[in-house]
């Protein structure tokens, strides 16, 4: 009688549990449709606001001189014609937004991964700070919108780099010496950021963020390895990304509590960890230790973070 009470006492409890998560969601789901209708008119009003002081400034600019205007110092952001198709000059809202989250990282340094730092760069621009409420999702919009260019600054230097080596310029490295070097130049790209950078790993660890967090350094990882060579398409494909994620993410830990002059604890670190990686085979053995060492770097990530993000004090 006794397991028959807690068993219907458990399902009532999952009964009531479900209710109220579906409540929440169509009321969060009514939410966003409220604020995605209010952004669509914010940012059109600003949007328009910002092609009518281009163009108040050109205007200006081409009564003072009587000169034609250049192409580089014409506006860049325009209206519609009667017809609805745009100029080739029209800036997209998220053109704009890209240029503010871009000015933004300026402000980093003294304002950390805020939605302060973002009114201060549309500010920067010749907006008002109101700006930054295009961003639903703030500070996570400038984190993640700096890691995204970071991926791309790296992907263009290993392509730069393969050009070099397939044109004879420049000597192909080993693997283990390819990849602690990708990954340095890309830890590197923290250092400007390195006082505030526990916070904005703090918030790619927020629920919102993680799938794009994740797929940023899955990205990340895949790219060192495809201009690293790598051709393989069994489980070894999946190990080799899994491992490097992995030795990124214990390093940009080492990196954000390193005092050491110019990180040389942290690319000390780096230099092992890849060497301990190219050292074990690739079988089914390792598949098994390198999710598990993935999943516990994660783990690591999380409670380090709740010491240091914001917490405790870098150097």
């Amino acid at each position: 009688m006794a397991a028959f009470t807690v068993a219907a006492f458990r399902t009532a409890v999952v009964v009531v549990l479900r209710q109220r998560i579906t409540s929440s969601i169509l009321q969060l789901a009514k939410k966003r449709q409220l604020i995605s209708a209010q952004r669509a008119v914010f940012t059109s009003a600003f949007i328009r606001r910002a092609a009518d002081n281009s163009k108040h400034s050109a205007e200006s600019s081409s009564q003072q001189s009587n000169e034609p205007e250049s192409e580089s110092s014409q506006s860049h952001s325009s209206y519609a014609d009667q017809s609805g198709e745009h100029s080739e000059d029209y800036e997209t809202e998220e053109q704009l937004q890209l240029r503010i989250l871009t000015s933004a990282l300026e402000f980093v340094p003294s304002h950390g991964w805020s939605v302060e730092a973002i009114a201060e760069g549309a500010e920067t621009l010749g907006l008002s700070t109101a700006a930054a409420g295009m961003f639903n999702n703030g500070a996570g919009d400038l984190v993640l919108h700096f890691v995204s260019q970071c991926n791309s600054k790296l992907s263009e230097h290993l392509e730069e780099q393969h050009k070099l080596v397939q044109l004879g310029q420049a000597d192909k490295k080993k693997t283990d010496e390819f990849l602690r070097d990708a990954l340095q130049v890309r830890l590197k790209m923290l250092i400007p950021y390195i006082e505030k950078w526990p916070q904005a790993m703090g918030i790619l660890l927020l629920p919102q963020n993680i799938p794009e967090s994740l797929k940023y350094l899955t990205s990340m990882v895949d790219d060192i390895w495809f201009y690293a060579g790598d051709k393989s398409t069994d489980i070894n494909w999946y190990t080799r990304r899994a491992m490097l994620a992995g030795i990124y993410n214990t390093s940009e830990l080492v990196m954000v509590q390193d005092s050491s002059p110019d990180f040389q604890d942290t690319w000390a670190f780096l230099q092992n960890r890849i060497q301990d990686a190219m050292k074990v085979a690739h079988t089914a053995k390792q598949a098994k230790s390198t999710g598990e060492a993935v999943a516990q770097g994660l783990m690591g990530a999380a409670v380090t973070l709740k010491n240091i993000a914001g917490f405790g004090h870098h150097r």
